[in-house]
């Protein structure tokens, strides 16, 4: 058993050896140390020098062309214009969901029975507001009044902004 161990250890020992010296001649002949051998850097490209450009300018891009805004989007734009135009009314509240909340800001669903003023019969609708802090969401509860500016002709309703 002795003998067996002590014949792996010489043959361990002699291959070891060999690839040593392996190594070494390949170094030798690649002109370098074994311990020494690295892969070549790639080359270094010089520096190109801008003739007469100036450095940081953003090249000039040509403005989007006009986009066409379908008819179903379009009420999201005249938002802001239903405010400044719409007919003030009140409506009532018939149902509150709070969808998302965001620091302060509460995202909810109201669905609203406006109630014009003049021959116009009552309408419920849906919208969503955000309101921008707690205080002016919790003014607005089920059965509540709220004022409400709407557009008779399509009957889109916001929140009166004086209501959050």
């Amino acid at each position: 058993m002795t003998a067996a161990i002590a014949l792996a250890v010489v043959l361990l020992i002699a291959v070891v050896g060999a690839s040593m010296a392996m190594e070494s001649q390949r170094a030798q002949a690649a002109g370098a140390s074994p311990r020494a051998a690295k892969p070549p850097a790639p080359p270094v490209k010089p520096p190109t020098r801008s003739r007469g450009r100036a450095r940081n300018v953003e090249p000039e891009v040509p403005p989007p062309p006009p986009v066409d805004i379908p008819a179903s989007m379009e009420a999201e734009f005249k938002q802001p214009d239903l405010v400044r135009n719409g007919v003030q009314a009140q409506a009532r509240v018939v149902s509150v969901v709070d969808e998302r909340t965001l620091g302060p800001v509460t995202r909810s669903r109201l669905v609203l029975r406006v109630e014009p003023d003049g021959e116009e019969a009552p309408f419920e609708v849906t919208i969503r507001h955000a309101f921008q802090t707690p205080e002016a969401r919790s003014v607005v509860k089920v059965g509540s009044q709220v004022t409400v500016r709407y557009s008779p002709e399509d009957r889109r309703v916001v929140l009166d902004p004086g209501q959050g």
